[in-house]
């Protein structure tokens, strides 16, 4: 009877733990096999961060092009799990399904994809979030790990290479062919890695030492569509790099993120630099922007007040310092203001010419790295007037009096990049830390997927600002 109620008991805990979705331990794992590992990768240009779960373990919150550690697990059967806030989510993080319900909550954030996997002992396991926002989907990649030799002393020496993996997960690019090789080679088809598909993964070895990335067309390895930084591998080490889609936060079409035992994007060598001038300097009237003291004609030329011009490409033999002399349009013998951009490669950036302290010109740069997110608008604000100012950026028809402020800034500074339901808005300006309004309220729209931009311009009356709107708002 004490045997039969010992079986009854174990049966009971099994069926529990069952119920629940736990780790299933067991002796096998340390006689038969070592344990799988397993890691998760944001693959999805279109949103924000999106939290990782194992059954409703929540691992991590990831951002795009950057995956989760690799951790061991049990060998088992487990359902992963993408969340990610979306407009409606009442909750600043997401912690998987609070009630264990199966129900959606507001207080929860939108699941956005579920799939069960196998896990077993002896392998490796990469869950990918791919696609784009509503069409989002879940690809595994199973390989069998590999154990490196570090003895020196069992007549075979220690390994001198390292494991490296390749993931195509752009939506953009195709298949293209891989190469990784010394900096310097001349490459040839014969050297290529793979011809890498959609989806595809590339898993393979490389020995020590530099190395460039090059993708290319299919069988054409001089039409490279990117070709990286040299980079740096070890031995024994094991370097994963993701294949994405660029997006408006860079200039290039390719992003490329490492991960395991590197990390960081991997950076393209042929990326453009871009740069636009906005001119929000009242009273200084038409003005011409020339580069590196070559005043054989400007880079811009004839820019009104509130005026915001074209991307341009700035050479990259300019370096990281751009010098740029504002004058008069049409009279380059007076120099206005000499500036300063200081320019990242691949960068996209703004120059604000802005009213000086004193009445002239002055100028600043701000980065544009804005992300477009498909569910919500993306807005930055900046202010070009000599004090510091409050603003609002409220739901049309809300009582400013009874809202928070959106974003304090001070003068010629930029703010970060917020992220606002899509919807109808409206924009009031107030001196810092008063009810002394200064602008609006001015109703505008704000769609999903929209980059904006609202800059502050001060006006002929010093208790009066305007504003500039600049990316996609429709005037």
């Amino acid at each position: 009877m004490g045997q039969g109620n010992a079986f009854a008991r174990i049966f009971t805990m099994l069926a529990a733990c069952a119920a629940a979705g736990c780790d299933h331990s067991s002796s096998d794992d340390a006689d038969n096999g070592a344990r799988p590992v397993l890691a998760a990768f944001n693959a999805v240009p279109d949103l924000q961060d999106v939290t990782f779960l194992r059954e409703e373990e929540v691992w991590s919150s990831i951002a795009y092009g950057v995956g989760t550690d690799f951790r061991s697990v049990d060998a088992d059967q487990y359902d992963v799990k993408f969340d990610s806030r979306l407009p409606g989510d009442e909750t600043t993080s997401c912690s998987g399904d609070l009630d264990r319900d199966g129900v959606k909550d507001t207080n929860e954030c939108t699941r956005l994809v579920s799939q069960s996997i196998n896990v077993l002992k002896d392998h490796e396991y990469v869950v990918a979030l791919v696609g784009r926002y509503g069409a989002a989907s879940i690809k595994v990649y199973d390989d069998a790990v590999h154990t490196f030799d570090s003895r020196t002393d069992d007549g075979d020496g220690a390994d001198l290479n390292a494991q490296v993996q390749f993931f195509n997960w752009s939506a953009q690019l195709g298949t293209f062919d891989v190469y990784l090789e010394p900096p310097g080679t001349n490459l040839s088809a014969t050297q290529v890695k793979a011809a890498l598909a959609p989806g595809n993964e590339y898993l393979g070895f490389a020995d020590e030492g530099s190395y460039v990335l090059t993708l290319s067309a299919v069988a054409n390895p001089n039409a490279p569509i990117y070709t990286s930084e040299t980079f740096k591998i070890d031995k024994r080490t094991r370097v994963a790099l993701a294949i994405l889609d660029g997006t408006s936060d860079s200039t290039s079409a390719v992003k490329v993120a490492r991960f395991r035992d590197q990390g960081g994007d991997l950076f393209d060598r042929r990326v453009k630099t871009l740069m636009r001038v906005a001119h929000v300097a009242p009273d200084a009237g038409n003005l011409d922007v020339f580069a590196e003291e070559d005043y054989t004609a400007p880079l811009f030329a004839n820019l009104t007040l509130k005026q915001s011009t074209p991307y341009i490409e700035i050479p990259p033999t300019v370096g990281s310092e751009l010098e740029l002399d504002i004058t008069p349009a049409g009279n380059v013998g007076v120099l206005l203001t000499r500036e300063q951009a200081s320019l990242t490669k691949g960068e996209r950036a703004t120059f604000f010419l802005v009213k000086s302290s004193n009445g002239g010109v002055d100028g600043f740069k701000a980065s544009d790295t804005a992300r477009r997110l498909a569910p919500y608008a993306q807005l930055r604000l900046v202010s070009s007037v000599t004090q510091s100012l409050d603003f609002y950026v409220i739901p049309h028809g809300n009582n400013v009096f009874t809202s928070g402020v959106t974003q304090t800034l001070s003068s010629a500074s930029v703010g970060s990049s917020q992220t606002f339901e899509p919807g109808t808005y409206d924009v009031v300006i107030a001196r810092a830390g008063t009810d002394t309004f200064v602008f609006g309220p001015r109703e505008v729209q704000m769609a999903a997927d929209g980059i904006y931009t609202v800059v502050a311009v001060p006006t002929v009356q010093t208790t009066r600002a305007d504003v500039l709107l600049l990316d996609d708002f429709t005037l």
